[in-house]
């Protein structure tokens, strides 16, 4: 018996795994006595449970499915969506320690204490808060589409204008098929590009879904808050074991069936071009060339600088917040292998036929996955988010209650913060559901938090190592970098003469390149070849794409000389670029996409270079207190921990002696025997998975 498309036992699954988290979250609330209980599990996580906790933190199914929408898009380079961090992930070695090391209780404590400035502070507070919302929204989007997608409605059941949307939907494709194919006439050209339009618009889809996205995000973010509030970092730690197994289920469970229905690797290299089996997009559409994956590297190394003092500042020592960080890191980077496969079996399997690529992972488990195991797979898409959010949504209400309400009533109750903690992760995660609606486009959302990362990331990196920061470049860097990451994207669209205005609309040239490939069940089926196997052409066409919107449409879609209007948030970079002589009319998506990551890596730093040495250096016994800090282990016992630090403080020369360059103003330290061995195992780590990659996706070529 099924009910709005899941049979009963699936929805018994799913009420099952839910029960649990509110009783974890139940018996974890014993547990918090204070706000360090509650935000930082009283940092008394051993490796192990350090481990599934930056796993948890680290994994989510939206990652998952974002992962395998891409590849359905641009093949295996789509990997790159997440697997960038791959790249990152040696540098864990150091940065959980520096993390551990901060002894922070919130991340703007950093600010408050190095920088003597409640301000920035608060404004880092506020920051993090917006950003938040605007990044929660992907995890709804993606979760509320994979639902939808599995919870389909049949033909019999839809309304006569759905019935139409879906029709008109399966023509584009066809008529898209023929394209490729150069069969194409005037009038059916014609017709193509009316029905892009109503596709861009979300006006024809291809199913029709039980489903509605407002009442699951409702209810998603209410039970995702329920057990945090509860039980804090000690019910996120103790659901991420169990949540673990999940997302291991949840990153495998699809592959052995897919390739059952393909008939083996053999078979996915018969229907997957061999294009698509590239690590690097090659071809002019392709929006993860290696310039562009190396860019996002360094955006991502810049933005995911040492800050997370809730999550990074539970493990008991150094050893157990680094063997629990890369850990978890690497569990992770081995489960992206999992998706990318998905993905890859999704194109096979489906070949372009979905409206929306990011309903793949929900229209597999559906197609491919039994009574029971849905049910399953539902609960582990869950299980990935709801990992992922608690310990981030925790970081949110540390830096709430501590970085604007305490300096605003500094006499405020432990009993007190936690209640407004509590407040503010509820209100938070269900301010995401506004942002989910604005957001359509994965791709783009994800491009955006990556970018705005970098507002704060540039000054937490120097600040642990170098000493000449000052307080008021890290102001004007952070105001500027706002300014153009934050604010001019998304008021600029506000004004109807910049998104009509013909300067702003300005596109970059349509490219085309012509491909041999060989021949695939798909080409044979069109028409366009004999045999598979066989050596074809193909005409690959990259359209013109907008410089300074995400999207260009008309005004009315049905109407071919109708106005355009630009659409998304407003590239501020490339707009400034072009101001200083810059053309971009030559260049791909990628190259785009390229340019404005770079101005927003290299600015901030010039800014902070520049501006710190004009300025007056912070307080000489700030920079003591905080230097001896970052440069002595931390060990499990509080008390002998403390001890340790204040030995450094009160003299300095035991934190010159550990520098690698004393008496100056670079802060590296002396890296040990640990150091070293550590971080060339986590490269060579890096090159084991990236053999994987290799090896596994030429089983069967």
């Amino acid at each position: 018996m099924k009910v709005f498309g899941l049979h009963i036992i699936d929805w018994g699954i799913i009420i099952i795994y839910v029960a649990a988290l509110v009783m974890i979250g139940r018996y974890a609330r014993r547990k918090i006595k204070n706000t360090s209980d509650f935000f930082q599990g009283g940092r008394s996580f051993g490796k192990v449970l350090t481990g599934f906790l930056n796993f948890g933190n680290m994994v989510s199914a939206d990652q998952a499915a974002g992962v395998t929408r891409e590849i359905y898009r641009q093949g295996l380079s789509g990997v790159w969506f997440q697997n960038l961090v791959l790249f990152i992930t040696p540098f864990y070695w150091f940065s959980s320690v520096l993390q551990r090391r901060a002894r922070y209780v919130a991340p703007g404590d950093i600010y408050e204490h190095r920088f003597e400035s409640k301000f920035l502070s608060g404004l880092f507070a506020v920051y993090l808060l917006l950003s938040a919302i605007y990044g929660s929204s992907i995890g709804y989007l993606i979760t509320g589409k994979t639902m939808q997608a599995v919870m389909i409605k049949p033909a019999t059941e839809c309304t006569t204008e759905e019935l139409h949307s879906v029709a008109m939907y399966s023509e584009m494709k066809q008529l898209e098929s023929r394209e490729s194919g150069g069969k194409l006439d005037n009038i059916s050209v014609d017709r193509l590009r009316y029905l892009h339009e109503l596709s861009k618009r979300g006006d024809i889809v291809s199913s029709i879904s039980y489903l509605d996205l407002t009442t699951f995000y409702l209810i998603y973010g209410c039970i995702t808050a329920a057990y945090i509030i509860m039980g804090g970092l000690f019910a996120a730690a103790f659901t991420d074991v169990l949540q673990g197994f999940m997302i291991f289920f949840l990153s495998t469970a699809l592959i052995p069936v897919g390739l059952h229905a393909l008939g083996g690797f053999q078979g996915l290299h018969q229907r997957v071009p061999d294009a698509m089996f590239d690590l690097f997009g090659s071809s002019v559409a392709s929006n993860y060339t290696w310039y562009f994956v190396l860019t996002m590297v360094i955006v991502n190394l810049v933005g995911l600088a040492p800050r997370n003092f809730t999550v990074g500042g539970s493990a008991k020592d150094d050893s157990a917040a680094r063997i629990g960080m890369v850990g978890g890191a690497f569990a992770k980077r081995l489960l992206i292998i999992g998706w990318a496969l998905t993905g890859m079996i999704a194109i096979a399997l489906y070949g372009g036929t979905l409206s929306d690529a990011t309903y793949i992972w929900g229209t597999m488990t559906n197609d491919l996955l039994g009574t029971g195991f849905v049910g399953l797979m539902i609960a582990s898409v869950l299980a990935a988010n709801m990992a992922s959010k608690a310990g981030s949504s925790l970081e949110w209400s540390a830096a709430f209650t501590k970085n604007i309400l305490l300096p605003i009533k500094p006499h405020t109750t432990e009993r007190t913060q936690l209640l407004v903690g509590r407040i503010v992760i509820f209100c938070v995660l269900i301010g995401g559901i506004g942002f989910a609606y604005i957001a359509d486009d994965i791709f783009v959302v994800f491009k955006y938090v990556l970018s705005i990362g970098t507002v704060i990331g540039p000054s937490l990196w120097l600040v642990y190592f170098w000493r000449r920061l000052t307080t008021k470049a890290v102001i004007v860097q952070m105001c500027l970098s706002l300014l153009v990451t934050v604010v001019l994207p998304n008021v600029v669209p506000i004004f109807p003469a910049a998104r009509t205005s013909v300067a702003m609309l300005a596109e970059t040239h349509e490219r085309s390149e012509i491909v041999t490939i060989r021949a695939k069940q798909k080409d044979v089926a069109d028409g366009n070849a004999i045999r598979i196997g066989q050596e074809i052409q193909k005409h690959i066409i990259a359209p013109a794409v907008p410089i300074y919107f995400e999207k260009i449409e008309r005004i009315v879609p049905t109407d071919s000389s109708s106005s355009k209007i630009g659409v998304g948030t407003f590239k501020a970079e490339l707009w400034l670029l072009t101001l200083i002589g810059f053309n971009f009319t030559n260049y791909s998506k990628a190259g785009l996409d390229t340019a404005a990551f770079a101005f927003d890596v290299i600015i901030p730093f010039i800014i902070l270079f520049f501006v710190s040495l004009l300025t007056r250096r912070n307080s000489e016994h700030v920079l003591r207190e905080f230097y001896a800090r970052v440069h002595t282990p931390a060990i499990a016992d509080g008390a002998a921990d403390a001890i340790e630090v204040r030995k450094r403080i009160d003299d300095p020369e035991l934190v010159e002696r550990q520098k690698l360059f004393p008496h100056t103003n670079w802060e590296f330290w002396k890296p040990t025997r640990t150091d070293i061995t550590g971080f060339i195992l986590c490269w060579v780590g890096v090159a084991v998975i990236i053999l994987l990659y290799v090896w596994i996706m030429n089983i069967g070529s």
